[in-house]
């Protein structure tokens, strides 16, 4: 038994067919299926059913692969970080992206801390650490991932986005209730901003009375509101940061726009010394 059996083992699980993983292994299928065939003599048990389109875990398989999957990927980390010096790849979400990292990325220390992917999908991100294509992330609203360490890093608030020629808007806060009288300007479907308000349109708003909704990249935002096309959101982060010519920006009343971000990383090490780089 030998690590690369096991990595093999892991390609196969993730492809479901050992034809499609040979490919990707860049070993012949006869060599792959072989190997399998030892894993499972050495464990004394099948960990996989065989079909005509690919094959699946037995129950044993996958009890096996859920226990070594964590072991395997700290394994990956570990010989990656002495083999890279220590180069941290990071991911983020683009929000913070832009506005948060930049006030960490130049620390120096024991890291070379890298900002190597940026997207909306914290499941993608999380996809990425497994695979050890990075090695770490800070993600909204998802506290615990098994095979992943993680712990909470910080809150976050959102704020009404209100051009500044809605002359009925001219208090110093604003309810959920008065922004959904207004076209909302959001991020895309797939985001979790959108996936919040269509929630709070739902909880406020009478069926057949909800707003416009129009979807736009996040960096459109602003400029579709200074034009008093609707009203938008942008997160306490962000605001602290910018000022935009035509927009207000006003505190929601009862904060029922929030989130919540986790630090994760492959290695509790790692976890620990990102930690004190983020706080």
């Amino acid at each position: 038994m030998n690590l690369q059996t096991l990595e093999y083992f892991i390609a196969v699980v993730k492809e479901k067919s050992i034809t499609k993983a040979s490919e990707k292994l860049f070993v012949s299928q006869p060599a792959l299926t072989k190997q399998i065939k030892r894993l499972e003599e050495f464990l004394g048990f099948s960990v996989f059913e065989r079909y005509s389109h690919g094959v699946t875990l037995t129950n044993k398989g996958e009890h096996f692969y859920k226990d070594i999957e964590p072991t395997i990927n700290k394994l990956r980390f570990d010989m990656a970080k002495h083999m890279a010096n220590q180069t941290i790849k990071m991911g983020s979400d683009p929000f913070l992206a832009t506005y948060y990292y930049p006030d960490h990325l130049g620390y120096k220390g024991e890291m070379d801390i890298q900002l190597a992917k940026v997207t909306d999908d914290a499941m993608e991100l999380i996809a990425l650490m497994q695979s050890g294509e990075i090695d770490g992330a800070i993600i909204q609203d998802h506290p615990h991932h098994k095979g992943l360490f993680s712990s909470w890093l910080f809150d976050d608030v959102f704020y009404a986005c209100v051009p500044e020629k809605f002359d009925c808007l001219n208090g110093k806060s604003i309810s959920i209730t008065d922004c959904l009288q207004y076209t909302q300007l959001l991020t895309p479907s797939v985001t979790p901003l959108y996936k919040r308000m269509k929630n709070l349109i739902n909880k406020h708003v009478r069926e057949g009375e909800s707003p416009e909704i129009i979807e736009m990249p996040y960096h459109a935002l602003m400029g579709f509101v200074a034009q008093g096309v609707g009203i938008s959101y942008l997160p306490d982060i962000v605001v602290q940061k910018i000022n935009y010519k035509g927009v207000k920006f006003l505190p929601i009343q009862d904060t029922p726009l929030k989130r919540t971000f986790y630090l994760y990383a492959l290695s509790e090490k790692l976890h620990d010394s990102l930690k004190r780089v983020f706080e």
